[in-house]
């Protein structure tokens, strides 16, 4: 069987100044959204409101969602990546950030994190990520 895309879920948050929540992956290499794989049988809420805690103690109030997309983005993995997947598909869940919530690296995903605005994303080093973080921005109606 060949190789398929793993369904994924990646935040864009939005601060208060309309700026949107990026971070240095050092495994990685690059800049990147809050993301992640969707867990077997994980709707799409349960599956960002997990990323977000094990990756930056983020926690995700349903009244912050501000839209859950039907269109999905996915960019491909570098050769040889990935035993299994050939990229990822994500859903996009946009959220208001709320002031006082603590976004702090939990684990090797991130190493630093900083509000942009949605403009400048092009800026910043997102590898094989380019296209579809500027369609996700698009979709979301910011850029």
């Amino acid at each position: 069987m060949g190789k398929i895309y793993r369904q994924a879920v990646m935040a864009v948050i939005i601060n208060e100044e309309s700026k949107v929540l990026i971070g240095y992956s050092p495994r990685d290499k690059s800049y990147k959204f809050p993301q992640g794989g969707l867990e077997d049988q994980e709707d799409l809420i349960t599956g960002i409101k997990r990323e977000l805690l094990e990756e930056l103690n983020y926690e995700l109030n349903q009244d912050r969602i501000l839209s859950v997309y039907e269109e999905k983005v996915k960019y491909p993995f570098p050769p040889d990546c990935h035993p299994v997947y050939m990229g990822q598909e994500l859903s996009i869940v946009k959220i208001q950030h709320h002031p006082g919530a603590e976004t702090v690296p939990q684990d090797d995903e991130f190493d630093r994190l900083i509000w942009i605005h949605p403009r400048d994303v092009a800026q910043y080093n997102y590898e094989y990520r380019q296209q579809a973080y500027r369609r996700a921005l698009q979709i979301c109606g910011l850029i």
